[in-house]
């Protein structure tokens, strides 16, 4: 039998038609030698050989991964799929590479077009597909499914600036959600600085592509992040002929469906604040000690919030009546909501947020004028400690616990 494998790779993207077919697991030689493999390709001076055991770095299949087709979108002058087509047709993988030129198009523009293009159509179970739009799958491949869908250094055709390039990405994520199977991925590779992984702060998270909240609008999560070895000829710079540069440290972001737990640095999240009043008494749940230093409210809005959103409370603080004006003191809380399963979209916190408001005012009363206010939009959970401290000015705390 013969197994199914589409690729897509670089600039605005292209897929193409694969028809099913099964697969068995990748041996590890093979995961090995489908990164090694090149069709006479320029290495960029940055790409080290990945190794063998570093789990750090991304392969072009795990060890335990079953696939049975592949999609790239974007491929350049082809370069990527052409440098994989003799392994991946070793494993009766069908591949289909795209690229959004048209053929006499793209014949012009990379002078290895015809001669790639023949190196990946020699195989019986490859193709290549020309006009194929990366951000239209679905009109494409109309009633497919495919477990990978890949798409190498996105960019938007010309210079740019953040704006088209997200919205590039944007419309890209949202035509591959739709064409992944069950367990299947997506997987786009972006140069230092674009995918704000390694960011520090809010600020400078900002100043990427923020590809995880993208994805998240389209019911995604970030399964993980490794080190992309671009080991092929980089051809495709805004659309023409010549290489381009990827920094030191380019990363594969890793996408999957809603479902299975991601881990907590891949994590988006929102917060709010939730302003109590403290009462005078010292009953058990309403005792001011309770409040401040248990970890009852809490347990209270994750009861409430759906399963797959982790409910943090990283900071709380109390206000003195002689303060405030209130007859009472006031402790305030900061409640982070994060997508550990399910995907984090600001309307969708905003919802836990009122849940979270008439659950705890059950047991305790609220600041009136400080419900109901919209949640932040969403940040990466690595990001939280920096948003901490960025809000110790308004009277938070740091928690201890």
């Amino acid at each position: 039998m013969m197994r199914l494998f589409v690729i897509a790779t670089l600039a605005i993207g292209a897929l193409s038609f694969t028809p099913s077919c099964p697969i068995e697991r990748f041996s590890r030689s093979t995961a090995t030698t489908i990164i090694s493999s090149s069709l006479s390709s320029t290495i960029p001076s940055s790409s080290v050989p990945a190794k063998e055991n570093d789990d750090s770095i991304w392969k072009f299949v795990d060890l335990n991964e079953k696939i049975k087709n592949m999609l790239v979108c974007g491929d350049g002058d082809l370069s990527f799929s052409a440098s994989i087509a003799q392994t991946v047709h070793n494993e009766d993988i069908c591949l289909t590479a795209t690229v959004l030129e048209d053929q006499e198009a793209h014949g012009k523009i990379y002078q290895r077009s015809i001669s790639n293009a023949e190196q990946i159509s020699n195989f019986e179970n490859h193709k290549v597909e020309f006009s194929i739009d990366a951000t239209k799958l679905e009109e494409t491949f109309p009633g497919q499914t495919f477990d990978r869908i890949q798409f190498n250094f996105p960019h938007w055709k010309g210079k740019a600036n953040h704006r088209y390039n997200r919205q590039l990405i944007d419309a890209f994520l949202k035509s591959a959600s739709k064409m992944i199977s069950d367990d299947g991925e997506i997987h786009m590779a972006l140069v230092q600085g674009q995918g704000g992984y390694n960011a520090k702060t809010l600020t400078e998270y900002r100043d990427t592509w923020t590809p995880l909240a993208y994805a998240a609008d389209h019911g995604l999560l970030l399964a993980n992040v490794k080190q992309f070895d671009a080991m092929y000829n980089l051809s495709s710079h805004r659309g023409v002929d010549r290489g381009f540069k990827i920094g030191q440290e380019p990363k594969m972001f890793i996408f999957r469906k809603e479902g299975k737990a991601i881990p907590t640095r891949n994590q988006l999240c929102c917060r709010h604040e939730l302003h109590i009043l403290l009462p005078d008494n010292e009953e058990s749940l309403n005792s001011q000690m309770d409040i401040m230093e248990g970890d009852k409210i809490q347990e209270i809005i994750q009861e409430v919030v759906p399963r797959g959103i982790r409910v943090e409370v990283p900071a709380r603080s109390i206000l003195l009546k002689e303060d405030t004006g209130y007859e009472t003191n006031m402790a305030i809380f900061m409640i982070v909501y994060c997508g550990e399963s399910l995907s984090m979209k600001r309307d969708e916190a905003d919802k836990y947020r009122h849940l979270a408001e008439v659950a705890v005012e059950e047991h305790v009363p609220l600041r009136e004028n400080r419900k109901g206010r919209l949640v932040s939009k969403p940040f990466p959970s690595h990001l939280l400690e920096s948003v901490v401290a960025e809000n110790g000015s308004y009277g938070l705390m740091k928690s201890e616990k």
